[in-house]
């Protein structure tokens, strides 16, 4: 039964974390897992379901903002039964006050998509799919170690078009070992085929541990210099802008009026709840996240405790900070109103001398209201952020 008492001036996201794979790709380290007994994925929802509903129990005299966005991320959630998923969006459903139009979104990788699956998705209330192709070419994604092909993930597409998902995102990566720019811009002209209305870009990112770190580090595989890198970014960024998508966000590009809503809470400090393994929160002001490991989540939850590890209260400061760094990562930028409207005071008080330091350098740009990265900023982000750390 719904509890939860509703404040609708803004909305809530929701995660949930699913963190079961067909096979663990080469440069993954995410809380994910392969080749795991239905059993096992059977008592991870148990928890997962007992962890939502602690959460409404423990809240019930909060007054909460309504849902307008919920993510299904992984991990492969489309791996799983889908009935796994409908039980935990109906569950959502019931004690959670859940907007209309919210946005409801699942993390689908090629080949693991059937006709039944995209058509109970529908059926629940998904109605955004973020499919994660990461590269056109064949050899590519048997570098990254990914179970699809190309052709998986053509008859992917072809399911949720037949289906009636017309809101999708698909996942690219730039700076691969053995790619090359034309690699790039093959990906990106063949996806333009398929109207996708939001595209993520990442650079590939070599996480310690990893096999594909460790094939790198012993001259298995060579990685494309930075400079070509960066090449590949710009590449990317003016044939989207080309084919009428807007860059909102440093990965991140998308057709009018469909930029991720909930990534977006990530990036403006709006509250938002995870839940399941690994899952994050930032909730009244602080930070906390759940436990990495998969038997200790679950013993935890059916023993009745809580598995998540609370970071302190954030003190001002921190907020300011995270303020800043986290809003630049929007590429239109922080306005120094809604600094102020937070904060009570401009960001020049505290980082004035950070900000004219980087405007100098030409990493950021200020235009008596806004401040945003410049082209020079985006190349060099993990500099700006830092400075205001």
């Amino acid at each position: 039964m719904n509890t939860i008492k509703v404040n609708g001036t803004t909305g809530l996201g929701i995660y949930c974390h699913i963190p079961f794979c067909l096979k663990k790709c080469a440069y993954c380290d995410f809380s994910s897992f392969s080749c795991l007994s239905e059993d096992t994925i059977r008592l991870y929802f148990e928890a997962l379901h007992k962890e939502i509903r602690n959460f409404v129990e423990e809240n019930k005299n909060s007054v909460l903002p309504a849902v307008d966005t919920i993510y299904f991320g992984g991990g492969t959630p489309s791996s799983v039964d889908a009935k796994h998923i409908e039980t935990t969006l109906a569950l959502l459903k019931e004690v959670f006050v859940i907007k209309d139009d919210a946005e409801i979104t699942i993390e689908i990788n090629p080949g693991t998509l059937t006709g039944d699956k995209a058509s109970r998705y529908k059926k629940a209330g998904i109605n955004r799919a973020s499919v994660g192709l990461q590269a056109w070419q064949d050899f590519l994604l048997k570098i990254l170690g990914r179970i699809h092909s190309q052709a998986d993930f053509i008859r992917t597409m072809k399911i949720l078009k037949n289906t009636g998902f017309e809101n999708f995102s698909v996942d690219v990566m730039v700076g691969l070992p053995g790619q090359k720019l034309a690699d790039v811009m093959e990906t990106l002209g063949a996806l333009m085929a398929f109207s996708p209305t939001h595209l993520s870009s990442y650079s590939l990112i070599l996480e310690a541990d990893t096999p594909m770190a460790n094939w790198v580090e012993a001259g298995q595989l060579e990685l494309p210099d930075e400079d070509e890198e960066r090449q590949m970014h710009w590449a990317v960024d003016a044939f989207l802008k080309e084919q009428g998508y807007e860059h909102y966000e440093i990965s991140s590009y998308c057709r009018p009026g469909y930029e991720s809503r909930h990534n977006v809470k990530y990036w403006e400090m709006v509250p938002y709840l995870g839940f399941g393994l690994g899952a994050h929160s930032y909730f009244k002001g602080r930070r906390y996240g759940n436990v990495n490991e998969i038997n200790q989540y679950c013993e935890l939850l059916m023993a009745g405790k809580s598995a998540s590890i609370f970071e302190p209260v954030m003190e001002i400061r921190e907020m300011m900070s995270e303020w800043m760094f986290l809003g630049l990562r929007k590429l239109g930028g922080i306005r120094d109103d809604d600094y102020s409207a937070c904060f009570g005071e401009s960001f020049f008080v505290r980082y004035g001398e950070v900000i004219n330091s980087l405007i100098a350098d030409g990493l950021l740009a200020w235009d008596g209201s806004v401040l945003k990265l410049t082209d020079r900023g985006q190349d060099f982000g993990n500099r700006v952020f830092m400075a205001f750390v």
